[in-house]
Parts: structure tokens; sequence; C-alpha cells
């Protein structure tokens, strides 16, 4: 049995746990976006910072945006954690 068979059945005998998996959904969908702002963001301090690697121009502009771009990444795993602690709390059988 692979797993996507397994949530369904899962699914099915926890009905009561549908608002939460909802909650989850919105949650997910908001992390993609902040990822994505992330990844442009660090990229864009990169390449930044390779471009005037040589040169005498102000990089400070890259390294600001790269600190901001680790700022949006922690409030994405802020997001991750609560769903992170409701997993190990559970009860093993």
């Amino acid at each position: 049995m692979n797993s996507e068979e397994n949530d369904i059945l899962e699914r099915l005998k926890h009905p009561e746990r549908e608002p939460e998996r909802a909650e989850r959904d919105k949650l997910f969908l908001l992390r993609n976006v902040l990822n994505t702002i992330f990844i442009l963001m660090a990229l864009v301090a990169m390449i930044g910072i390779a471009f005037s690697w040589y040169s005498t121009a102000d990089v400070t502009w890259c390294y600001i945006l790269g600190l901001c771009a680790v700022f949006v990444k922690m409030v994405e795993a802020m997001f991750r954690m609560p769903h992170m602690l409701k997993k190990t709390s559970r009860r093993r059988r």
C-alpha cells in the first residue's frame, strides 16, 4: 500500500481532522510563496556579489538583501514549527 492510499484511508477514519488539514493547506501555500521569495532574493544577492567581486562598486545592498532573504526563510520556518511539534507529541502505538 503506498502512502497516498494510506492517506486516503486515514482521512476516512478520522473526518474530525479535516479542519486541521484545511488549515495546513493554507499554510502550505503561504510557505511556498515565502520560499519562492527567499530563493529569488538570495539569487539576486549572490549574482550582485558575483558581478561586483572584482570591481570597486558598493555591494552593501547585496549583503542587506541576503540578510532580508534569511529573515524571510526564518519566517517560513516558523510557520512549519507548529506542525512539527504536533507530529512529535503523538503517542506511538
